[in-house]
């Protein structure tokens, strides 16, 4: 049987820096706040000019916030695709190829997982859960379809590529 890739987490690359980047908006912000402390300006906030002492602590306290957020978010992230792409690229995935059955799609109305079973391998996965894995689901233009002849690479529960007949 003929299969066409339609996921491969080797040439997808790094698809979650978009959960880590909003990040970088409040480390700018937490900067011109950290700025303005520091050169003593008057703000049109009240609360900000007559409390400086408060105003600093805030005012590093966001930055710093801000910062570990988004390395935390980041690293992680980044540290779950690439484990996943070296089992991939070495060859420790599973690879399961059947027909896709107890299909139960995700609503296009709701957050819930999307599942499906491929032989004894069951997998679920959501378009609202970050991962680098394969997350696409039927309600969001998702190739899965019940009775749908499929070749899927796994790792754990995670999606490393999926391949369905042509």
């Amino acid at each position: 049987m003929q299969y066409r890739v339609v996921f491969d987490i080797t040439s997808a690359g790094y698809q979650s820096w978009s959960f880590a980047a909003p990040g970088l908006i409040f480390i700018a912000v937490g900067a011109l706040l950290v700025a303005i402390v520091a050169s003593q300006k008057t703000l049109p906030f009240p609360w900000w000019s007559t409390r400086p002492a408060a105003s600093k602590v805030f005012a590093y306290f966001f930055l710093c916030f801000a910062v570990v957020w988004t390395l935390i978010a980041f690293c992680s992230t980044y540290r779950e695709y690439s484990s996943l792409d070296a089992a991939r690229r070495n060859g420790s995935a599973k690879v399961v190829e059947g027909v896709v059955t107890n299909f139960k799609p995700m609503p296009a109305t709701g957050h819930a997982m999307e599942r499906f079973c491929v032989l004894a391998a069951c997998f679920e996965y959501s378009d609202y859960v970050v991962t680098s894995g394969f997350n696409n689901t039927s309600s969001h233009g998702g190739p899965i379809r019940e009775g749908l002849p499929v070749r899927v690479t796994y790792i754990g529960d995670s999606i490393v590529k999926l391949e369905v007949a042509e």
